[in-house]
């Protein structure tokens, strides 16, 4: 049983909330009117929606919702039903509606809800009309669905990523390297050698590729080769727990005096193992170097011996002894996708059936219970839903799309997580503000340069790297389904990356805001791959309608 009512108030207030509904601070767009309809209509779906003693609620954690949440509330002795209340903690505006249970979707009345802040009250109904008891409350912002394709791209977006990668490697920091073979002590960011080395093999190799036949391209191929042989130089040793792969910290000690602290010399974060392997192979495939293939290939067999029972890895694990160091185990679709590369493009052998126990792992854990646990050197562990992220969702929509797009159930899925990873962390426009006078300019989401991609919950940051993985994840649903709406919000990140671009020098910055941030050389790097292959991707498209 369900019965909606919107009740209109004419008396405007403020709880310190903005108006977001009111203002019109939206980035530029190529407004189309089909894709509002469309985005406004599909938010009315739930994604994953929890049951009781059936399936979770993920979202207890949750900053907004651009998809109809539902919320865990316990039912009421003697209900007969239940009354939804919503009220705009901008101007006080009044929906209702009636359902048989206190945790379904807020599906009756989302459509109507514009963007901005609102207080839910959920309330036990007996059969003669009485209130009896509250089940729950939960105030929660309603963020803005996608509305057309946003901004206009100011150059081409292989132009842009050409631009950001020189910079990249003309920047201090890197030409260390070439000047001393060493990192720089002044850039802290190289504590992380299996991410930031990896990173800036990738971006150098990249480089000697564009710069085919010039003295840039000799240069970039050696500042590969010099990062490459130190970080393998730093990896554990053979009869190691972890031989072959690199340290996640190493250096740097004023970063990891903290005895509390998750971060040390004694760990490793088991994911970081397939950064490395990356950047291996991508060297071997610009030097035919042996030495890379055969080293990422060791890396693969460290992997195939440290697989648990279950199909996954923990974690955390500590370098001296294997064990772990913490009770989360890693959602594997990192070590899917380094296994996946090794069969297909190198022919490695004897890798089908870990794959296949990783999967299975994914399916029967993070697919079932949606916790999409952050993966970060830098985050802790945290408890079950505390520390969302969308990275492994996205590389799973990415895995079944290109390998298992005909299966039905198997689509429907990908589709679903893209949705949640939209829904989580994918902001359109008008984020909702913040007033932490603690904070620099560039942590206001007011100061944010939309549409941007949230990295984590621990981390409610709009991040490079973050838009570039949902650049990937569109494209390939578009590839697939052929829904345009997939094209254009890959456009729309795509277009703002140019934007931002603007703002820093021809740099990608790290943020995506016009303030000067912390720059994390790896969020340069995937994001100039991601819009180079995009800018391939839409030619052959355009040729292919000619």
């Amino acid at each position: 049983m369900r019965t909606v009512l919107k009740i209109s108030t004419f008396l405007l207030f403020l709880l310190g909330i903005s108006c977001q509904e009111k203002a019109d601070n939206s980035p530029s767009r190529d407004s189309d009117k089909d894709y509002k309809k469309i985005s406004w209509k599909a938010s009315v779906e739930p994604i994953h929606p929890g049951i009781p003693d059936s399936i979770p609620f993920w979202n207890k954690f949750s900053k907004r919702f651009i998809y109809a949440p539902a919320f865990d509330f316990e039912g009421v002795d003697l209900a007969a039903s239940y009354r939804y209340e919503l009220v705009s903690l901008c101007d006080s505006q009044r929906w209702n509606f009636e359902s048989d249970h206190p945790y379904d979707a807020l599906s009756p009345v989302w459509e109507d809800l514009p963007v901005g802040s609102y207080q839910l009250k959920v309330s036990g109904i007996s059969d003669t009309g009485k209130v009896l008891k509250e089940a729950g409350t939960r105030e929660f912002y309603r963020a803005a669905p996608f509305d057309g394709i946003y901004h206009k791209p100011v150059i081409p977006y292989d132009s842009s990523a050409t631009l950001a990668l020189k910079k990249l490697l003309d920047r201090d920091f890197v030409q260390y390297w070439i000047e001393n073979k060493q990192p720089d002590p002044d850039y802290g960011w190289y504590r992380y050698p299996s991410k930031i080395y990896s990173a800036l093999i990738i971006g150098a190799v990249t480089q000697a590729r564009l710069t085919n036949d010039t003295p840039e391209e000799e240069e970039a191929t050696q500042l590969a080769i010099t990062v490459a042989d130190s970080l393998i130089a730093l990896s554990f040793p053979k009869g190691a727990p972890l031989e072959y792969f690199p340290p996640t910290y190493h250096g740097y000690p004023q970063y990891f005096n903290n005895q509390d602290s998750h971060m040390g010399y004694d760990r490793s974060m088991i994911i970081q193992g397939a950064d490395a392997g990356h950047a291996y192979l991508d060297l071997y495939d610009l030097t035919n170097n042996t030495k890379y293939l055969d080293v990422a290939k060791r890396i693969a067999d460290t992997y195939l011996k440290t697989q648990m029972d279950n199909g996954s890895w923990y974690l955390y694990i500590n370098n001296k002894t294997g064990k772990n160091l913490d009770p989360n185990v890693a959602i594997p679709t990192a070590m899917i996708n380094y296994f996946d590369r090794l069969s297909t493009d190198y022919q490695v052998s004897g890798l089908e059936e870990a794959t296949k126990k990783a999967f299975q792992y994914i399916m029967e854990n993070p697919v079932k219970t949606y916790n999409w646990q952050g993966q970060f050197e830098d985050i802790s562990a945290r408890q079950e839903f505390e520390n969302q992220s969308r990275e492994q969702a996205c590389d799973l929509a990415i895995y079944l799309l290109r390998n298992d797009a005909e299966n039905k159930e198997s689509l429907q899925l990908a589709e679903n997580l893209i949705r949640f990873a939209e829904d989580q962390f994918v902001i359109w426009e008008r984020p909702k503000p913040i007033t932490d006078s603690e904070h620099r300019p560039g942590y206001y989401p007011q100061n944010w340069i939309t549409p941007s991609v949230q990295e984590q919950y621990a981390f409610w940051r709009p991040i490079s790297r973050a838009a570039g993985i949902m650049i990937d994840t569109y494209w390939e649903a578009y590839k697939v389904t052929g829904k345009d709406i997939y094209l254009a919000k890959a456009k729309s990140i795509a277009n703002t990356f140019t934007v931002v671009q603007q703002y820093h020098d021809g740099n990608f910055v790290t943020h995506f805001t016009k303030y000067k941030m912390n720059f994390w050389l790896n969020n340069a790097v995937y994001p100039a791959k991601v819009l180079m292959n995009f800018q391939k991707n839409i030619a052959t498209l355009e040729s292919s309608k000619k």
